[in-house]
């Protein structure tokens, strides 16, 4: 059992010169990727020639520091480390073979910083890299002479890599990349909206617009180019082919929707710069159990109980995003491997996809329910809104914690075992010590955002215009700084300005009417149907998403099929419940702005799409199960007559 954290390892981590510039913030994310590790007596954790990827500092007992001599047939004892002595600096960047051996002398312990671990620390917090750079690059010269430089001048006696075989190259050959045929396909289906009539009841120009992103499509798949010089090329076909005016075409940045995205992401960055949601990540990882299992439930029922409090999807998920680096730090997952893109799918389930649990669980189901009939809206309350969903929602939310569960559980190789993480909680909770100035002024400020959200029936104020005003506070009171704007992936605000303007788009085209009429007309024929009429509805939201943002889909969708549902016997609040959760669906990366903000929220470090790709099949799948489960629910409520 290794020895409970407490002071004296703090200081002896914070001891470390080559960490003498870090914050407290740092210091404590820095202590996620520490390991505690006893040594027995007379036990090598260096050995001379071998890989130099690991800094060691000494938290107790004596180390002795040897190097060969006569041919390495003997060695020699050049120095001594004891407690807060480090060593190994260097391999942390230079990844140089050893040049010693150390071996404890009697028991002893050890603070381990893995030289991958510490890379990805690096990659994730710039300015941790420019203090360590900083600090080494001060004591250079003394790296060079004694133990010290172990790790950055292999010895003549280790053994050099042989030389390198050359071969002829091989002859040059032209093939067609996954990338060029990508680009080949874009262009093939773009010129199609120029070149070939467009189909019976939409216009030229709807046509147009509509295969320029269906063009954009292979290329959002596959990433072959950033998402915001895809989303602006988009927008100037747009109007370069005489689609829309320039006005129109951007119209999305001039929306409350960019407006509190913006915000929301700068809002978050600057909390999570503070330390307070790290601070919370760490209270809630020590009074969670349950193991991994526990700790998805947990995060997938908080984002339940927030919703109605905080009714945007995308700005919960923008909030959130930032502390789940952090969450999966602290558990020591490694980025992008199953248990911490599992934690993020989580997040993604509970606080992005169910949107339809209570009525201000989304801004999309207040418009939906809207755009209802007057004498449902009347009706219909906000405990009657989730009575009626109850069941629905319960259900694809039970199927997306069961798929996350079961294909995310963690490996050995994923994460460390329960007493090193445990120590490196505790270690990070010593480090960061007592609420700052600046986390007590981001939890008033984010309290009263929450609270602001909460209460929009009454006041009436746009959720975008509470959080400049969150935004401006936090300005004022020095939280929020110029590095706090470079923290935001500028690219996905651009792409989701793009993306926002095309519910303008579509409707000065006349693609959002002629998509309505295609998916009602397909609806009649499955009136006499209940179940079937409800499967495809989803279905077609399914397939509306494809080419409209969800926000807009589901209100499309509600207005030209609750009509045709009312005629078949079906109360219209199901159909908009249904097209709430069934619009929010994302196959692919583009099709929802709120995976979209998980996805650069967390700065693509804790999954790839490809590992996202089995719970967004997952979510369909749930959501046609949840239909199938709630129709004799809604059978009984009376809804279905």
């Amino acid at each position: 059992m290794s020895t409970p954290i407490d002071q004296r390892h703090a200081e002896l981590l914070a001891g470390v010169d080559i960490f003498a510039n870090l914050d407290r913030l740092a210091l404590a994310k820095l202590a996620a990727h520490i390991d505690w590790v006893e040594i027995a007596d007379n036990e090598e954790i260096a050995r001379e020639g071998g890989p130099g990827d690991t800094l060691y500092v000494v938290s107790s007992g004596t180390f002795g520091v040897y190097v060969s001599t006569d041919a390495g047939l003997a060695e020699k004892q050049v120095s001594s480390l004891g407690p807060g002595d480090p060593f190994g600096e260097m391999a942390l960047l230079t990844n140089a073979p050893r040049s010693a051996t150390v071996r404890a002398h009697g028991p002893c312990e050890v603070l381990r910083l893995e030289r991958a671990r510490f890379l990805a620390l690096l990659r994730e917090n710039p300015e941790v890299a420019l203090s360590v750079a900083a600090t080494l690059s001060q004591r250079l010269h003394a790296a060079q002479s004694g133990w010290e430089a172990v790790d950055a001048h292999p010895r003549s006696g280790v053994e050099k890599p042989a030389p390198a075989v050359h071969t002829a190259p091989a002859p040059l050959r032209w093939h067609l990349s996954t990338t060029g045929i990508v680009y080949l396909a874009s262009l093939g289906i773009l010129l199609l909206g120029w070149f070939v009539p467009p189909p019976e009841g939409l216009s030229p120009g709807g046509w147009r617009a509509l295969m320029t992103l269906s063009a954009a499509v292979p290329v959002l798949a596959v990433g072959a180019i950033p998402d915001g010089v895809l989303a602006l090329l988009i927008a100037t076909v747009w109007v370069v082919g005489g689609v829309v005016p320039v006005a129109e075409a951007f119209s999305g940045f001039a929306s409350t929707s960019w407006v509190l995205v913006v915000s929301v992401y700068l809002v978050g960055s600057a909390v999570a710069s503070s330390g307070l949601l790290f601070r919370l990540v760490l209270w809630t990882l020590t009074h969670t159990g349950g193991g991994f299992t526990g700790r998805v439930l947990s995060l997938g029922i908080t984002g339940l109980l927030l919703g109605p409090a905080a009714p945007n999807a995308t700005g919960r998920i923008s909030m959130m995003a930032p502390a789940l680096n952090e969450l999966a730090e602290g558990l020591g997952y490694a980025p992008q491997s199953r248990p911490a893109a599992g934690l993020a799918m989580a997040a993604l389930a509970g606080f992005g996809q169910m949107t339809a649990i209570t009525l201000t669980s989304s801004t999309t189901a207040v418009l939906v329910f809207a755009v209802l009939p007057e004498s449902i809206r009347v009706e219909t309350s906000w405990l009657g809104w989730m009575l009626y969903g109850a069941v629905f929602n319960l259900t694809v939310f039970a199927g997306l914690m069961a798929t996350i569960v079961v294909m995310y559980r963690p490996r050995v190789a994923d994460t460390r075992d329960s007493d090193r993480a445990f120590n490196a909680l505790a270690l990070q909770r010593v480090l960061l010590g007592q609420l700052s100035r600046h986390e007590k002024w981001s939890m008033l400020v984010v309290v009263l955002l929450l609270l602001g959200f909460a209460s929009q029936p009454l006041h009436g104020i746009h959720p975008a215009w509470i959080s400049v005003g969150a935004l401006a506070a936090l300005g004022a009171v020095g939280v929020i700084t110029e590095n706090t704007f470079r923290m935001v992936n500028w690219s996905f605000i651009v792409l989701f300005g793009v993306l926002a303007s095309m519910a303008t788009v579509f409707t000065t085209s006349g693609v959002g009417t002629w998509i309505t009429g295609l998916a009602a007309h397909a609806a009649q024929g499955t009136a006499g149907n209940p179940l079937l009429f409800l499967l495809l509805t989803t279905g077609v939201c399914f397939a509306i998403t494809l080419v409209l943002r969800w926000q807009a889909a589901a209100p499309l969708a509600t207005i030209a099929l609750a009509p045709v549902a009312s005629a078949a016997g079906i109360n219209p609040v199901v159909v908009g419940i249904v097209a709430v959760v069934a619009c929010s669906t994302f196959f692919m990366p583009y099709q929802s702005t709120i995976y979209l903000a998980l996805y650069h929220g967390t700065g693509g470090n804790l999954f790839t799409h490809s590992q996202a790709r089995p719970v967004a099949i997952a979510f369909g799948l749930a959501t046609l199960l949840a239909v199938i489960v709630s129709v004799p629910y809604w059978r009984a409520l009376g809804l279905i007559y």
